[in-house]
C-alpha cells in the first residue's frame, strides 16, 4: 500500500510541475524589437549633427536595456543626388559598431503590390549593397528582409516567386506579430517639435507609450486565441525622433509588464512562425492575422484593436491602418 501511495504522490507532483510549466509558457512574455527605415525615418532632423545625436540616443537606450535590436535599411536614404553621403552611411556604422544587426528594407521602399516583380527584386538587391559592405567589416552579413508596407503580394504566384527569390539570395523574411500605428504618433511628435511645442511633444510621447502597451495587450490576446499561448513576438517600430526620445520609457514599461528582449532569430525559433500563410489581401497586416485568415478563424477575433486618439489623427491628418474585420481587407 505504501508503494501505491508513494507512486500516486510522484504522479501528482509530476502533474503539478507540468501544469506550472504550461502556465509559465502561456504567460511568457518575450519580444524582438525591429526598427524600419534606417538611417532615419520621417524626422525633423535635417543636419548631420542632429541626426547623429538622435541615432546615438536611440542606440544608448537599446544598449542600456540590453535589447538585441535589428534595423532595416532603406539605402536610397544614403544618397544625395545620386552621390553616397558618408555622413548618412556613418549613422549605419554606429549601429554596426554598437553590435546591432542590419537588414534589407529595399532601396527606395517600393510597393510589391504596385511594382512588377523583376523591378521589385532589382530594388531589393540594390538596397543591400552598402549594408552588406558595412556588415562585412565586422565579419557579418545581412540575413533578413522586411517587406515595405508589409505587402507580400496580392496573388499567391507572385508571393511565392518573391519568397523563392529571397531564399536564392539568402534572405529570411522578417515577419511582424505586433504591428501598430506608431508612425502616426511619430508624425504628430515631429509636428510638435517643428513648432517648438514641448508640451504637445511630451503629451504625444506619453500617449504613444500608453497606446503601445494597449497594443501589446491586444496582440497577447490575439496570440492566446490563435495558439492558446503567448508566442515570442516581433515588434515593428521606426528609427525616428519619437523613439529616440521615448523608446526608453516604453522599454521600462515593457519590463514592468514582464517582457524579456530577445533577438529576431530567437523569436523566429518559436514554432508559431512556421504556421501556413496564404494571405494575399491588399493590406499590410501582422502575421498573427495572416495565420488567422489562412486558418479561416471566426472574424470576431480581429475586433477590439486599440485606436489612435482622435486628436492625434486630427493633428496629423492621417488615417489608421485598415485591419481585417471579416477575414479579408
Amino acid at each position: 500500500m505504501k508503494h501505491v501511495v508513494r507512486h500516486l504522490m510522484v504522479v501528482i507532483a509530476a502533474l503539478v510541475v507540468s501544469g506550472v510549466a504550461s502556465a509559465q509558457s502561456d504567460l511568457r512574455r518575450r519580444v524582438a524589437i525591429t526598427f524600419d527605415d534606417l538611417p532615419i525615418a520621417g524626422s525633423v532632423a535635417k543636419d548631420e549633427a542632429t541626426r547623429k545625436n538622435m541615432t546615438l540616443s536611440l542606440l544608448q537606450t537599446l544598449a542600456h536595456h540590453e535589447i538585441p535590436a535589428i534595423g532595416f535599411v532603406n539605402e536610397g536614404q544614403l544618397y544625395n543626388d545620386e552621390t553616397l553621403d558618408e555622413g548618412r552611411v556613418n549613422l549605419l556604422r554606429l549601429w554596426v559598431a554598437a553590435g546591432f544587426e542590419l537588414g534589407n528594407h529595399s532601396y527606395s521602399h517600393p510597393d510589391l503590390h504596385q511594382t512588377p516583380l523583376e523591378e521589385y527584386q532589382a530594388n531589393v538587391l540594390r538596397g543591400g549593397r552598402v549594408t552588406r559592405q558595412l556588415l562585412a567589416e565586422h565579419r557579418k552579413e545581412p540575413e533578413y528582409f522586411r517587406h515595405p508596407f508589409l505587402h507580400t503580394g496580392t496573388d499567391i504566384e507572385k508571393k511565392h516567386a518573391f519568397e523563392a527569390f529571397l531564399i536564392e539570395h539568402e534572405y529570411r523574411v522578417a515577419p511582424v506579430s505586433i504591428d501598430n500605428s506608431e508612425w502616426i504618433f511619430a508624425r504628430a511628435y515631429d509636428l510638435a517639435m517643428q513648432t517648438d511645442n514641448a508640451a504637445l511633444a511630451s503629451t504625444v510621447g506619453g500617449e504613444y507609450v500608453e497606446y503601445m502597451l494597449k497594443m501589446f495587450a491586444f496582440y497577447e490576446d490575439q496570440s492566446q486565441q490563435l495558439f492558446g499561448r503567448n508566442i515570442d513576438h516581433v515588434l515593428l517600430v521606426h528609427a525616428n525622433e519619437l523613439n529616440s526620445a521615448w523608446f526608453g520609457v516604453l522599454a521600462d514599461r515593457l519590463v514592468d509588464r514582464g517582457y524579456e528582449f530577445i533577438s529576431l532569430s530567437e523569436a523566429l525559433e518559436d514554432p508559431a512562425y512556421d504556421s501556413p500563410d496564404t494571405y494575399t489581401g491588399p493590406g499590410g497586416i501582422t502575421w498573427l492575422h495572416r495565420w488567422a485568415i489562412t486558418k479561416k478563424v471566426d472574424p470576431a477575433m480581429f475586433r477590439g484593436e486599440p485606436e489612435t486618439p482622435p486628436y492625434i489623427l486630427k493633428l496629423t491628418e492621417l488615417r489608421e491602418h485598415n485591419y481585417p474585420s471579416d477575414g479579408e481587407e
